[in-house]
């Protein structure tokens, strides 16, 4: 199926659209991401500290406290891994943009497009 000057400026104007939608998420997943690393941090840190206080032996308090905390390391890694895969549709998007305004800018040079 041929794309027509029609077709081609409909995907261009859904993939703008879609950029915009993802554009405004931008800052809601980077305060989630920054939220959930400094919640996990700070529970960690009072673990650490809570176990040291309690006597716990220097070489297990690490893993122990990570274990304890491993509800927030979970949120922390979906707050990541959600914003890497935001930032990967946003260069999808642009990808997708960038190849519809080429093939928009070449449509003067089809035969079925030539006067």
């Amino acid at each position: 199926m041929a794309m027509t000057p029609v077709k081609i400026a409909e995907h261009m104007d859904s993939a703008i659209k879609a950029l915009g939608v993802e554009g405004q998420k931008s800052t809601d997943l980077i305060t989630a991401k920054a939220d959930a690393m400094a919640n996990y941090d700070k529970l960690l840190g009072v673990a650490v500290a809570r176990l040291k206080m309690e006597g716990v032996q220097t070489t297990i308090i690490e893993k122990q406290a990570k274990g304890e905390c491993a509800e927030a390391l979970y949120s922390k890694v979906i707050a990541e891994e959600s914003l890497k895969a935001h930032y990967s549709r946003m260069e999808q998007l642009k990808a997708q943009l960038n190849g519809l305004q080429s093939m928009n800018r070449h449509l003067d040079s089809l035969p079925e497009n030539k006067g």
